[in-house]
């Protein structure tokens, strides 16, 4: 055998193990995103339940939401107008769903008014209303020089929760994220494959009616964070 006919021969077997890798890589992928549909879908149908259930019973939850670190409070807010929507795509002319989204309302009645005084302040007291999607009035006095010397802010008392229960199919985890859940900001949750389940839902629905909830302690990436 020469040395072309060699080449053409390694060349031949490096590509048949390239392409047996990628098909193996695939098939991996596919069943991940099957095992996440499936997982998706039962969730979807149990937040169906839940909030058609709550939208007709519409208990009297109330919330407490703060800023600047607990000096203006929004109080005796409301829970209402529960909504879920599954958020599909399609591969392969199959549709797989690859997140579910929670969103619900906090409200009441009312206006809060926010005095702030000085150019900083005033913008720092509009980030932070920016930041958390608060709806705003803002009403300014500046000075000959054009800085802000007073700010009157009138806030419309309405937090949206917005919730998303995520596939990640490249570490084979479930991430529930929450926007304003309970308190403003952030947060998240982990968990693996096989630690997401109807108990991990039932969990966050005590959470999302204002009952004792096991949640944060876990699955193992919630444990390790306490731990730390």
């Amino acid at each position: 055998m020469g040395l072309l006919d060699d080449l053409k021969q390694q060349a031949v077997s490096e590509r048949q193990k390239q392409q047996k890798k990628e098909q193996i890589m695939q098939e991996g992928r596919n069943q991940k995103r099957e095992l996440a549909h499936v997982k998706l879908k039962d969730a979807l149908h149990y937040w169906i339940e839940v909030f058609d259930s709550l939208n007709i019973i519409k208990p009297g939850i109330t919330r407490y939401y703060y800023l600047e670190g607990g000096t203006i409070k929004l109080e005796n807010l409301t829970q209402c107008d529960y909504s879920v929507n599954g958020r599909r795509q399609t591969l392969d002319n199959n549709e797989y769903i690859e997140a579910v989204v929670l969103f619900y309302k906090c409200v009441a009645d009312k206006k809060l008014t926010i005095e702030k005084q000085m150019d900083p302040v005033v913008r720092r007291m509009r980030e932070q209303l920016t930041m958390n999607h608060l709806k705003f009035d803002l009403k300014e006095v500046t000075n000959d020089f054009g800085y802000i010397e007073r700010g009157t802010f009138t806030v419309i008392c309405e937090v949206s929760v917005l919730i998303n229960i995520v596939a990640k199919l490249e570490t084979s985890q479930i991430a529930i994220s929450a926007k304003n859940l309970e308190k403003f900001g952030e947060s998240t949750y982990i968990f693996d494959f096989d630690e997401f389940g109807k108990d991990v839902m039932e969990e966050l629905a005590k959470i999302i009616i204002a009952k004792p909830s096991k949640l944060r302690a876990m699955g193992r990436h919630q444990r390790a964070s306490s731990l730390r």
